[in-house]
């Protein structure tokens, strides 16, 4: 079978009909679907109910949140919905993938190994990647060439099929994508796509999808291990929201939104303006525009400009979001002592005049198709995990080795080992494609006791049911 017919920089290219307005068909049709979030929302819980089961044995420990956790998961969720596959699990470690028949990689290793790869497949031909003597490359070509396959089988398979998925109400992403390159389809107006913008809108949303929410997730979990207190907040507001009821009984359009109006949503809105995945946005103007600057000044922008958009920049902005520490003091502290979910809460000082300050998933007709996609993905997976596990931080063996000579107390190593995760969120951040924690103190994974809970937990299914 060819390797994946996409060339990198020329993917933009290549997938038109998401650049022109008026020929998003195939993918917000999907996203507009209601019962698409109820399938989000139930695969959500299904995929961590799943990765979470060794976890209730005792303390787990997690050194590689995104690496070893959020990736996985979340590729799991967007292979199901996106592209109906469901990848096989290890049956000796849950957390790891099977690779299918005739692959040396997993579908998540070669995902994982072509978008750490991204600056050297789009800067090098592929057929010098194959041939260079540098291992770099070689992982490089082979999660390239691996990621190519799968993509090809996947869409060989709906190919195989199509006469079903043409019939069916509710198509999967790839089955419209499938059915649009078919020229005697009637359910799609215009030129088919050829095999290439096929290929490429494949490739284009799983990694727009992919990478985005894996990451934020990743700060979630950090961020909350960093700061007990708002874990712990977030934990009564999922007693008071869910009271008796089991996960797999509540509704993506009900209790989801509600744990999103709540603290829920403002821990993931207040983790997205201090660590978003995203960098900045990119957009041209049509016409004209008159913006004002933070300073007070006006600029006129000719037409037909690329601006970008510093969304990291203005999640940061003092202006608009007061710091506990001074000005001085942030230029050398970590953004992540800025936690404070409460400040998107209504009620709360600038609660509501902040959120015009943050463009998490940009806004107007060019915000990502995606937000309700991910907002229900992450939901699911925070409401699962937290409802029945805490996050401690680990004091790492340098930190007790410096404590044991010196005679410190818990109280010292505690302290030492949270200005270290903390320092993590600041100068151990990795950049690729968008940002992402390179490297983090571990924390622990602990099944939620009587101290944090007041409840006792029944196992039923997807979900635990609980009685006072």
């Amino acid at each position: 079978m060819a390797p994946m017919d996409i060339d990198f920089p020329n993917m933009a290219r290549r997938i038109p009909w998401f650049f022109e307005r008026d020929e998003k068909r195939l993918l917000l049709p999907v996203l507009a679907i209601r019962q698409t979030y109820s399938k989000v929302w139930k695969e959500s819980l299904m995929k961590a109910e799943r990765i979470s089961t060794h976890w209730y044995k005792g303390k787990t420990r997690i050194s590689d949140v995104k690496g070893g956790v959020m990736s996985k998961l979340n590729l799991r969720v967007i292979a199901k919905i996106f592209y109906d596959q469901e990848l096989e699990y290890d049956q000796k470690n849950v957390m790891n993938g099977v690779a299918s028949s005739g692959h040396p990689l997993t579908f998540s290793e070669a995902i994982n190994a072509v978008l750490s790869n991204l600056a050297t497949l789009f800067g090098m031909p592929k057929w010098l990647l194959g041939k260079s003597p540098f291992e770099s490359h070689n992982k490089a070509y082979l999660g390239y060439h691996e990621w190519g396959q799968y993509m090809h089988e996947m869409r060989d398979s709906v190919q195989s099929r199509l006469e079903v998925a043409t019939r069916k109400d509710e198509p999967c992403f790839l089955e419209s994508l499938v059915i649009s390159s078919n020229a005697g389809s009637k359910q799609e107006r215009g030129t088919p796509l050829t095999e290439a913008e096929v290929l490429g809108n494949m490739v284009f949303y799983v990694m727009a999808g992919f990478d985005t929410t894996s990451t934020t997730l990743s700060f979630v979990f950090l961020l909350l291990a960093l700061h007990p207190s708002c874990q712990a907040l977030l934990q009564r507001q999922l007693d008071q929201v869910l009271v008796s009821k089991m996960l797999s009984e509540c509704d993506a359009n009900n209790e989801c939104q509600q744990l999103l109006n709540g603290y829920l949503g403002a821990v993931i809105s207040e983790t997205l303006r201090l660590y978003h995945p995203v960098a900045w946005y990119a957009r041209k103007t049509v016409r004209q525009a008159i913006v004002t600057d933070s300073k007070g000044p006006s600029h006129a922008i000719p037409a037909n400009t690329i601006i970008m958009i510093n969304v990291a920049a203005m999640g940061r902005h003092p202006q608009h979001w007061p710091s506990k520490n001074s000005e001085a003091e942030r230029a050398h502290s970590s953004p992540a002592l800025d936690f404070d979910p409460s400040r998107w809460l209504e009620g709360e000082d600038q609660g509501d005049q902040a959120k015009g300050a943050a463009l998490p998933f940009s806004s107007g007709h060019r915000m990502c198709p995606g937000k309700r996609f991910a907002e229900v993905e992450m939901c699911a997976i925070i409401a699962w995990i937290f409802r029945q596990f805490s996050l401690r931080l680990v004091p790492e063996e340098v930190v007790v080795k410096e404590a044991e000579p010196a005679g410190y107390h818990s109280s010292w190593v505690e302290q030492r080992t949270k200005e270290r995760a903390a320092n993590a969120l600041f100068k151990g951040l990795g950049f690729g494609h968008g940002v992402y924690p390179k490297s983090h103190p571990p924390f622990e994974i602990v099944p939620r006791s009587g101290n944090d809970r007041p409840l006792s937990l029944e196992y039923s299914g997807l979900g635990f049911k609980i009685h006072g």
